[in-house]
């Protein structure tokens, strides 16, 4: 048998959550509107190409980690250490090409979390689809995630933490470009604070994922503000 014919918890919960995950991005379409700031929508197409080109930069990392064959624990940390780097200078080099400006640098960080929604939902409903399957495969997966202490993301309230997530990463994405306005030199602590950021969560998700996006929220709403306030 490879699969329970009811939806388990967490399936259904993704049903209920999907909305909020699209829903996500209009609190910012708001503050834009309230700040009068004019969204850009070739930078925001240009902020979803640039999370695309920083996701392909860390491919040589992970194909990297598979060749050597790490411990999962040590990879992931690796893939997470670089999430900074490309994230943050590719951010950077963007906003440098197009024009480093307020309205630029906010939909650039806006298109940036927007397609962070669509991938934040594949994953969602991929762990769901695992959460289902009783196959041997399934099995071990779940054994594996059990060891590195991500048992807890098959957690049913998880969808909905989820939503609150792609909350979060947009005010994160959106205040480190509006950081870069300010001056470019700020990508110099967003590299390493961007890295020590997920680091964080992921170690935090271990214990209590409520707790873990709690804190993020006030991190990336701090980030946001900081953004905004120095403009």
């Amino acid at each position: 048998m490879k699969s329970n014919n009811k939806l388990t918890p967490y399936l259904r919960n993704i049903l209920w959550a999907t909305p909020l995950y699209f829903l996500s991005p209009i609190p910012f379409f708001l503050l834009a509107y309230a700040l009068d700031i004019n969204i850009d929508s070739s930078s925001v197409l240009l902020g979803a190409l640039g999370w695309w080109i920083a996701l392909l930069l860390r491919a040589p990392v992970i194909l990297f980690v598979k060749s050597k064959n790490f411990e999962a624990e040590k990879s992931n940390k690796l893939v997470v250490g670089f999430s900074g780097p490309t994230e943050e200078i590719t951010r950077l080099v963007l906003l440098l090409l197009i024009g480093l400006n307020f309205s630029t640098a906010y939909s650039v960080g806006l298109g940036w979390a927007m397609i962070e929604v669509i991938y934040g939902l594949i994953q969602i409903i991929g762990l769901g689809v695992l959460d289902q399957k009783t196959d041997e495969k399934a099995v071990e997966a779940k054994q594996l995630m059990k060891q590195l202490g991500m048992d807890k993301t098959l957690a049913p309230s998880t969808p909905f933490w989820g939503a609150l997530e792609r909350l979060t990463a947009a005010a994160l994405h959106i205040g480190f470009s509006l950081l870069l306005v300010f001056s470019s030199y700020t990508v110099i602590i967003a590299i390493p604070l961007h890295s020590f950021i997920n680091f964080l969560v992921v170690k935090m998700n271990k214990t209590s994922i409520r707790r873990s996006q709690l804190t993020f929220l006030v991190i990336g709403s701090v980030i946001l503000l900081a953004g905004i306030i120095l403009r």
